[in-house]
């Protein structure tokens, strides 16, 4: 007769001071990497924050169009705290440093360090670039909006709108978090009310501040923008730059701040984009009329399906996007350190764990794409192989991660069958 091995816990003390010593770890090399020509440009977006800011500032109009105005607000804060542009760096990186410990302190309070961990190692593994962009704050929004999902669905709702306000994308999560109605649901209810006061709030906050022209500046900014040369659509593209002696694709830098792609192929590849985010909208309004079909989900049941739902349509987002920028990759972080602290059963666990690692990976790839290998990707007149290679394994993975999400999410709301928690013995029904 077999035992099982007993399982061996350490004490939450211990817990919290081996996270402690790996969260200081893992960014004392990143701040060390900055000390290096080919990493320290990466902090060069602080100084075109703060370059506008300035002008913001000194009355100038048609500044940082390309930002929601709440984002500006956000900006502005920080900028006026950090005493203007030329003192303000450090206390910017010291702003996201501490955000992204807060997150991880957030996960570590549910009581399983698993969610701490994994968001320590994802948001480590991408290097300093979390501290110099702006894209870790909609992450810790959706990453809390997460962990509240049922626990306080208002305050999980109002992140989501927050969310929405500063950055338009998080507005997709909340088609899945209304699920199973938001009438008859209690817990839907109160999100799409904490979504509509705060998401809506800060729209008219907008509208009434800058007029129309500058609310919806962002969304045509975004669409007038070209193919970026690190997104999936590019993708194809950047593999015949590279691998072949054809050197009739350029790479520029476009008045939008961002490394682009011209040449043969591309309006198709655009298209080819197009395409795919209305695919994307779609899944999202798939996915969630299932959710709302599955009436026999419940309670924890309900919020790993939720879960699922949000991490695949964020990474549909990601692989459609024409402007797939390194930090973007951030956003998957609260999905996945949400899922592992959830209580699953073995079968979808071990499948959370793929999940996690494929993430893991995606975190690494993309830092050795940006910084280390942006000037391999972007040699001209031909790409440099091992570099790019990287990039097409990154995007490669990030497609492979999307469909296995995917069908996670099929099998989580497949004939309203719930998802059996381990606790020792099956949970009861609860109330969505």
């Amino acid at each position: 007769m077999r035992h099982a091995a007993p399982r061996v816990s350490l004490p939450r003390t211990a817990v919290a001071v081996l996270l402690i010593a790996v969260f200081i770890v893992t960014r004392y090399v990143s701040y060390r990497f900055l000390e290096l020509e080919s990493v320290a440009f990466i902090a060069n977006d602080v100084s075109y924050y703060g370059y506008h800011l300035f002008r913001l500032d000194e009355g100038e109009t048609g500044v940082m169009v390309e930002y929601p105005v709440p984002a500006v607000w956000i900006l502005q804060a920080i900028y006026r705290l950090g005493g203007g542009w030329q003192t303000w760096t450090s206390v910017y990186a010291t702003v996201f440093v501490l955000l992204d410990a807060l997150v991880a302190i957030s996960f570590h309070r549910r009581d399983n360090a698993a969610g701490a961990l994994f968001w320590i190692l994802f948001t480590g593994l991408q290097g300093a670039i979390v501290w110099f962009r702006f894209d870790l704050i909609p992450a810790a929004l959706v990453a809390w909006a997460c962990l509240l999902l049922i626990r306080a669905p208002a305050v999980s709702g109002a992140l989501v709108g927050l969310g929405a306000a500063i950055k338009l994308w998080p507005a997709l999560l909340i088609a899945p978090m209304l699920t199973p109605h938001p009438w008859r649901s209690r817990s839907a209810r109160l999100r799409l009310i904490g979504f509509v006061v705060v998401g809506f709030g800060l729209a008219a906050a907008s509208l009434v501040s800058s007029g129309w022209d500058r609310s919806a500046s962002p969304i045509t900014w975004q669409s007038d923008r070209g193919l970026q040369i690190e997104s999936v659509p590019a993708t194809p593209l950047m593999v015949l730059r590279t691998f072949t002696a054809n050197p009739s694709w350029d790479v520029f830098l476009s008045p939008y701040n961002a490394l682009e792609l011209r040449g043969p192929h591309v309006d198709t590849m655009l298209l080819v984009g197009s395409v795919l985010t209305v695919l994307s909208v779609a899944a999202t309004g798939y996915l969630t009329l299932r959710l709302a079909r599955a009436r026999g989900l419940r309670g924890q049941d309900r919020e790993v399906a939720i879960l699922l739902a949000v991490l695949t349509i964020v990474l549909a987002t990601l692989i459609s996007n024409k402007t797939l920028s390194p930090q973007y990759v951030l956003w998957l972080g609260g999905p996945v350190a949400a899922l592992l602290v959830a209580p699953l059963d073995g079968g979808l666990r071990r499948h959370v764990h793929v999940q996690a690692a494929g993430m893991l990976l995606v975190a690494l790839l993309t830092q050795l794409t940006y910084p280390w290998g942006a000037y391999g990707i972007m040699a001209i007149p031909l790409g440099s192989g091992p570099e790019t290679s990287v990039l097409v394994l990154r995007n490669l993975l990030l497609v492979a991660l999307t469909g296995h999400s995917f069908v996670l999410t099929l099998r989580a709301t497949g004939r309203g069958a719930g998802i059996t928690p381990v606790r020792g013995r099956a949970s009861s029904p609860q109330p969505s």
